[in-house]
């Protein structure tokens, strides 16, 4: 479930990484009407001693829903507590900072489930994000196979990029407070911010004019990678990525502020 999010964190760096000619600096904005963040598969099952997998992205973790800390994705740790089987409770802190609260609420006719996530982000800025899924496995409660529908923010991510010397640029995502300083020649850069997994790095390179690849890395391993193309009229920038382990593409359009 926090591999989606940080995806969609990690996905609106990308457009971060235009060349230093292209007049796309400054503040874009993901417009989530135009973009798709379904089709991505989210699993609950049972694992050994009374303790619970989930699986997204390729990825897992396990713990148990008894409202203790256990070690999740990327230096996270995740607490669950489940109320009863169609509803659980969790929180996800990073380096002793609440990153968010979440609900895992199952329909009554047990085949759907509704992912809530709130949160304050490190500028303060308060945010939601509700995520739909069918299910496609499992009879009932929050156990069994989910396929994403649709996903909602309250407050989608902003961001800045700015050209510095040398032909580097720095990207900024001023609600996070995460930066990053890299060239586009497919190298590694390391990426920094109060949220930022711990040996996240970004990997860019320049394939056109207006288009771009990345490959995003945690401690060496490539964990997403995506494509990116600027519209002719420079307003528009439009991503497809997917995680590196499973083919699940996601759209993502940032307009020009």
């Amino acid at each position: 479930m926090y591999v989606r999010t940080l995806s969609l964190l990690l996905l609106a760096a990308i457009a971060l990484c235009a060349a230093d000619e292209n007049p796309l600096i400054g503040i874009w904005k993901l417009d989530a009407a135009k973009s798709s963040f379904a089709g991505q598969t989210l699993k609950f099952e049972t694992a050994e001693a009374d303790s619970y997998r989930c699986i997204a992205a390729g990825e897992s973790y396990t713990f148990k829903t008894d409202g203790q800390p256990y070690p999740a994705l990327y230096g996270r740790t995740v607490t669950v507590r489940q109320i009863d089987p169609n509803l659980w409770q969790l929180t996800t802190t990073f380096n002793g900072r609440v990153l968010n609260f979440a609900t895992m609420n199952v329909s009554s006719d047990g085949k759907e489930l509704v992912e809530t996530i709130r949160g304050v982000r490190p500028s303060g800025e308060s945010f939601e994000v509700n995520t739909t899924y069918a299910r496609e496995a499992g009879a009932a409660g929050v156990l069994g196979t989910w396929k994403a529908r649709e996903s909602k923010s309250s407050a989608p991510i902003a961001m800045e990029f700015v050209a510095v010397e040398d032909g580097r640029l720095s990207f900024n995502l001023p609600a996070m407070k995460a930066k990053s300083v890299l060239k586009l020649d497919g190298k590694d850069y390391p990426a920094t911010g109060p949220t930022i997994p711990q040996g996240l790095t970004l990997a860019m390179e320049k394939t056109g004019p207006r288009t771009m690849t990345l490959m995003q890395k945690v401690s060496g391993k490539p964990v997403f990678k995506a494509t990116y193309v600027i519209s002719d009229d420079g307003k528009t920038l439009t991503s497809t990525g997917t995680p590196v382990a499973v083919n699940e593409p996601t759209t993502a359009v940032y307009i020009r502020q």
